[in-house]
């Protein structure tokens, strides 16, 4: 904005000299607030309201982070933290709970049932593949073997494929994946233990103290005898000899 010093040169503040600076700022500020014919501007600036967000209204929307990180089941995947960092496996499911989690085959592993067929050089408890959140695995990249992010892209026939984000190549169609060693002793496992009926709690159903009419009838016994005179050193004398 240019200014002419003439026309600003007698600006004062409290008889005093008025900066150059200031005198700008004071045209500035008056050319910004002043008023048009005819109109009333307001002096507060125009803010365009915030598009409304539907999700406002339904709360919090889930995302599938396996679709968005471009993973699929078959993928050679690396745990990037925990207990298990570094260690490499296939993804054998999603798991379609809502909590993007992933089942990576040979990775954490957890005890969780007893053998269907125990036998010679077979463990007793079977482990199995816990869930894994999926932002704690990554891809690896198919010509450095290095973790890579995954980016999609379309071919000249249309085809949409995955690119590696290290090396630039084609990301490998996914193995197929069957099911495991483990899931079939737990299909076993389901089939045997499972349908079996649990003892529950309760009064029980039958006495397994034996027959108790034993033991009454030692008690009339025992009572007859205190009941005679000198019976009941008789019955300390064979309660001495015999417990029973």
């Amino acid at each position: 904005m240019h200014l002419c010093r003439p026309l600003l040169a007698h600006m004062k503040i409290e008889d005093k000299f008025m900066p150059y600076y200031r005198r700008v700022q004071e045209h500035a500020k008056k050319q910004r607030h002043r008023q048009l014919p005819f109109l009333s501007v307001s002096k507060q600036p125009s803010i365009r309201p915030p598009i409304p967000d539907p999700r406002d209204k339904l709360g919090l929307m889930k995302i599938d982070l396996a679709r968005e990180m471009n993973v699929k089941t078959g993928d050679r995947v690396q745990v990037l933290f925990g207990s298990e960092k570094g260690k490499q496996g296939v993804i054998t499911r999603l798991v379609q709970d809502g909590k993007n989690t992933v089942i990576v085959s040979g990775i954490n592993l957890k005890r969780s049932f007893w053998h269907p067929e125990p036998g010679p050089g077979r463990p007793s408890i079977v482990s199995v593949e816990c869930p894994i959140h999926i932002t704690n695995v990554v891809l690896l990249d198919p010509v450095t073997k290095q973790p890579t992010r995954v980016k999609r892209r379309y071919m000249m026939n249309g085809e949409c494929v995955r690119i590696s984000k290290v090396s630039g190549s084609a990301m490998p169609d996914p193995v197929p994946v069957g099911m495991s060693e483990r899931e079939l002793l737990w299909a076993k496992h389901e089939s045997q233990a499972l349908v079996k009926e649990k003892a529950r709690r309760g009064p029980l159903k039958e006495d397994v103290f034996g027959n108790r009419d034993h033991f009454k009838t030692l008690v009339r016994i025992v009572k007859g005898q205190a009941a005679k005179p000198g019976g009941s050193a008789a019955a300390e004398q064979s309660a001495a000899g015999d417990p029973w």
